[in-house]
């Protein structure tokens, strides 16, 4: 499945959950292009073209840690070592849990369904996302099938 960025390989079982995000990273992309190349040819005041190249570095921020810290993250499966990690490519790789531990957890505390795995011991604390949300409408249905299917069925064979 395209979205999630699924890779099955040498005892590996990884997906990027947060792959959506690009989508807003575009359309922000878009914004700080409008904010830095458009903004200095049109004739306003020099304290709004200010205030505009402000919010265009804030974006840039906001871009910069929606790519590096959301977009990019992988949840990895290890079937050698039998633990799952959270990979941030570049940056670290933390150790999430163990097999034995993995809880699934449907998430549905915003209104929308996200399938999210946690320690047995700690599943209410801290889960982490395997799934983007999954609105109630036929759409999110669908999606939530294929997810189902294509994603979370071989993960459950997988860590088996």
């Amino acid at each position: 499945m395209a979205l999630y960025n699924l890779e099955i390989s040498d005892g590996r079982f990884s997906i990027q959950p947060n792959l959506s995000y690009y989508t807003k990273i575009k359309i922000f992309l878009a914004g700080i292009f409008l904010c830095f190349a458009v903004v200095p040819f049109v004739p306003i005041a020099h304290d709004i073209k200010f205030f505009l190249y402000l919010i265009g570095a804030g974006l840039c921020c906001y871009v910069v840690y929606e790519f590096l810290f959301l977009a990019n993250v992988k949840i990895i499966f290890d079937q050698g070592t039998r633990k799952v990690y959270k990979k941030i490519p570049g940056i670290y790789t933390k150790t999430l849990m163990d097999f034995e531990e993995i809880r699934l957890v449907n998430d549905t505390s915003y209104g929308l369904l996200v399938y999210t795995i946690g320690a047995k011991s700690t599943r209410f604390v801290k889960n982490y996302p395997i799934s983007e949300p999954f609105s109630d409408t036929k759409k999110g249905h669908r999606e939530q099938l294929e997810f189902e299917t294509t994603i979370l069925e071989p993960l459950m064979e997988f860590i088996k």
